[in-house]
């Protein structure tokens, strides 16, 4: 049955009006420097009829306004990756945004369970998960909090500590985008349904991908990127959020690309130069070693041998040293011609192609130099390709219409290729947003850096325009530090290694899983219980009751738990006008020692009538 023409119409008006409300949304400030290859009416076409709404959405927008508050005071959110909920909810005291390792995710918490290195091999719902996990955690902190504060008097609210604002925007690690356009659009959603607010995707491929410190990293070409970042940018279009895109370039290490298809890669690419090798490929002759049964060490040092005698160098340096080599022209004439060669090439502002290169070459007079970017090509394939600063400007200035923060890895932490990046692609792109991995493979110690140094390195970077600034693995190596050594020194004294080591520190840093329980809610389920069951509840976690795990005759003189029955009296006492004893430390030498045989109780309360019995017993009863 055909539809009546009415809704037919009123289908097409919806359609148009939600075209031109996308059309409305480009137009504002956030996208004034978002370049899009598609228009409006492609992305409704992949919209359903139901429009829904997403909690990032909410937290990308926030995410924008903390960068850009930075961008303009010359500053940087500075940040780590975290592994717990624990991590996430103390960092929100004292930092302004998370990061999400995928590092971190493969080593410790992959969806199969299983760990590894970082080589994106792990489910690619790994990193979702985990935002899933930390965004929840965030949630469900935020929602307690709301009900502590607001359980208390507007006076008491007045004389405790600022609310904590425990929904800092969450930064997830995308790797390569997991394969090509569709499974970067899955794993965007994946992301935006999680809780991301931002997302970064490296130019790595996704079959070799290696840690931005590990080697062996084979590029894609600048294209190929430029694909995953629209097709990113495609998926968050279609579901209406503002989620932040970070485009993260492995250049500066990378020694392999996969393809020479991009004009933009051509000068970075290394060619044969020695013309004896002219019929001999390095694959010929590890193909040659491998049937004659060699392997391990010896194909190695076939394939050393090879690379020693190519005279491997890009293009630019083989028709240079060609032209420096001429015999049959003056000096001076060497240098017009050299001149003219770096004029027409040079500069990242110049991305001819090979083809073009060679046109160059061949009207300064060295058409026929030697130069073969196939014979030293990897046994997969790959191209043989020279890292640089130049190279992650070139890919940077490609990236940057369609990403609103770029990220050039590094291999140490090197201030004057921070500052030649940013040159770079400001020069092109002068408000352009800067991102830098404080990282933790840095050996920061061997760096010649003092240690004024050190604490000036984050805000020396961040004038440069690098407004997000991370340690990607920070939480993995706080985790690993805390852990060995408070196990061996417990291993070694016991319970007062505890004590000293983790307990007084809670206290005396106003660390809130010092009361576990509350930290973990007990307080919010028991105003659930009790507003379910109509404002009592004999069950609740925190009633009566609670003292009762201070019972038993296990205790002797060399047990010191006052800490613990500390804490215990000033949560009962925050409204008591003896609040300010416990403070000061009024009971902080009272030793919990009774007789055998006596009332373990009485023992109890004869430390509360120090402090405030009556108001303890009315509590308590």
């Amino acid at each position: 049955m055909a539809s009546p023409p009415s809704l037919i119409m009123e289908e097409e008006r919806r359609f148009e009006a939600e075209v031109a409300e996308v059309e409305s949304w480009w137009a504002t400030d956030r996208f004034r420097l978002t370049k899009r290859p598609y228009a409006a009416r492609d992305v409704v076409l992949l919209r359903g009829t139901l429009r829904q709404s997403y909690a990032s959405g909410e937290m990308a927008r926030k995410l924008w306004r903390t960068l850009k508050s930075h961008q303009a005071a010359g500053t940087a959110s500075r940040t780590f990756g975290a592994l717990d909920p624990v991590q996430v909810t103390m960092m929100a005291k004292h930092l302004d945004t998370v990061y999400v390792s995928g590092w971190q995710c493969s080593s410790t918490h992959t969806t199969t369970n299983e760990p590894g290195p970082d080589l994106a091999d792990y489910p690619y719902d790994t990193v979702p998960n985990k935002v899933e996990h930390l965004f929840c955690a965030q949630l469900y902190h935020d929602r307690k909090q709301r009900e502590a504060r607001m359980s208390l008097s507007r006076a008491d609210r007045a004389r405790s500590s600022p609310a904590v604002d425990f929904l800092k925007p969450i930064i997830a690690d995308g790797d390569t985008g997991f394969g090509g356009a569709t499974a970067t659009v899955k794993l965007c959603k994946l992301f935006v349904e999680r809780g991301a607010a931002g997302v970064h995707l490296e130019d790595q491929s996704s079959v070799t991908k290696k840690c931005g410190h590990m080697a062996g990293k084979v590029l894609v070409a600048v294209s190929e990127h430029v694909n995953r970042l629209v097709a990113a940018r495609l998926q968050f279009d279609v579901m209406g959020v503002e989620t932040v895109l970070v485009a993260r370039t492995d250049a500066v290490a990378a020694t392999l690309i996969q393809t020479n298809v991009d004009a933009r890669d051509h000068r970075f690419i290394l060619g044969a130069t020695n013309p004896r090798l002219r019929n001999r490929s390095l694959a010929d002759v590890l193909a040659e070693g491998t049937a004659a049964g060699k392997s391990g060490a010896e194909l190695q040092a076939a394939e050393d041998e090879w690379l020693a005698a190519a005279g491997l160098k890009t293009f630019s340096d083989c028709v240079r040293d060609a032209i420096s080599g001429l015999s049959n022209i003056t000096d001076q004439d060497k240098q017009r011609r050299l001149r003219e060669w770096d004029d027409a090439t040079s500069g990242v502002d110049k991305c001819v192609s090979h083809a073009q290169a060679r046109d160059a070459a061949a009207r300064l007079g060295v058409a026929d130099v030697f130069w073969d970017w196939d014979l030293p090509r990897t046994r997969e394939g790959f191209y043989r390709f020279r890292g640089s600063v130049d190279a992650a400007v070139v890919r940077g200035r490609a990236f940057a219409p369609h990403a609103d923060v770029l990220w050039m890895e590094t291999s140490s932490p090197d201030v004057d290729e921070c500052t030649a990046f940013a040159a770079g692609v400001k020069a092109a792109f002068p408000e352009a947003m800067l991102a830098y991995n404080l990282s933790p493979s840095f050996n920061w110690d061997a760096s010649g850096m003092t240690d004024a140094d050190m604490a000036e390195f984050i805000p020396r970077v961040a004038r440069l325009g690098y407004v997000w600034q991370f340690i990607t693995l920070a939480g993995f190596h706080a985790d690993a530090l805390v852990t060995d050594t408070f196990a061996r020194d417990f291993a070694r004294r016991g319970m007062l290694a505890y004590v000293e080591r983790i307990q007084r520190e809670e206290r005396i840093n106003g660390v809130e899983t010092l009361e576990h329980q509350k930290w973990s809610g007990a307080n919010f389920y028991d105003r659930v219980l009790k507003t379910v069951q109509g404002g009592i509840s004999s069950t609740a976690a925190m009633g009566k009751g609670k003292l009762l795990l201070c019972q038993g005759n296990s205790f002797d003189n060399s047990n010191i738990i006052y800490l613990f029955i500390y804490n215990l009296l000033f949560e009962l006492l925050k409204s008591s006008s003896r609040t300010q004893d416990l403070e000061t430390g009024a009971t902080v030498a009272y030793r919990f020692s009774p007789n055998p045989g006596s009332d373990d109780m009485n023992a109890l309360r004869k430390l509360m009538n120090i402090i405030n019995w009556p108001r303890i017993i009315n509590y308590w009863n």
